[in-house]
């Protein structure tokens, strides 16, 4: 497996995951978000229009009926064109039905709307520009998005991602270790980790890695076969090397 198709398989199912709507937390696997990012001044002016929709989208969103909650959040967006939960959530909705251009506009507004001041949004777009190898625009936007929540682990993992992907392997490793220790129970962290540590020809780093991740990954099986497979790469590299070091 390639690490760019191991890459969009892993975000697909950890994106899905933790992006709920940012009314009650980023995902419970990361840390707190902070509620005061943008002003109260402008929470305020989102107590009328769209509210009752945003309300109603949300909690389909959170239950898991995507479809659903877009009519809503829409209506929201329309009812009231400052509502940057409401375009949040459908970022978050329209990605979850795959529809990553509308989920990358919806995110881009809910930064525009907060002047940045908002994280989830920004690694909500950090994640899909790393979908889309953007990876220097994504390590941008993703560093702003830290600065606003320091102790995000989701945050930092996308950071590792982004700088992983510009083969910047000590920021990148530095990135995930700093995610596991905000959240030791990430388990794409350690998948990431064990990533950077093959592309470093570190094998008992990458040991380590596939062991915590397969101790805390739900997906039992897909975990065993991403571990069955950096193995094997791990032990291709090691043949190729020896046979390069003994030709004449």
């Amino acid at each position: 497996m390639r690490a760019s198709s191991f890459f969009s398989l892993r975000s697909t199912l950890f994106f899905s995951a933790v992006l709920i709507s940012p009314i009650s937390s980023l995902a419970q696997s990361d840390s707190r978000l902070k509620s005061n990012y943008v002003v109260s001044l402008q929470d305020l002016k989102l107590a009328g229009k769209g509210h009752a929709a945003v309300d109603k989208g949300s909690r389909l969103l959170d239950k898991g009926d995507t479809a659903g909650s877009v009519a809503y959040l829409e209506r929201a967006v329309s009812e009231s064109p400052e509502h940057y939960k409401a375009y949040y959530d459908l970022g978050v909705a329209r990605f979850r039905l795959g529809q990553l251009a509308e989920a990358e506009e919806a995110f881009q507004k809910a930064i525009d709307l907060t002047g940045g001041g908002f994280a989830p949004p920004q690694f909500a777009l950090g994640a899909i520009l790393c979908e889309k190898k953007e990876f220097l625009l994504a390590e941008a936007v993703l560093q702003r998005g830290v600065e606003l929540d320091s102790g995000s682990a989701v945050g930092k993992y996308y950071l590792a991602w982004a700088q992983f992907g510009l083969n910047r392997l000590v920021e990148a490793e530095r990135s995930a270790e700093q995610a596991v220790v905000r959240n030791g129970n990430l388990a794409e962290a350690y998948s990431l980790l064990a990533r950077i540590h093959q592309r470093q020809r570190n094998a008992p780093a990458v040991t380590r890695d596939l062991e915590l991740y397969l101790k805390l990954d739900t997906h039992k099986e897909f975990a065993r076969r991403l571990a069955d497979k950096i193995q094997q790469e791990m032990a291709q590299e090691t043949a190729a090397s020896v046979i390069a070091a003994i030709r004449p």
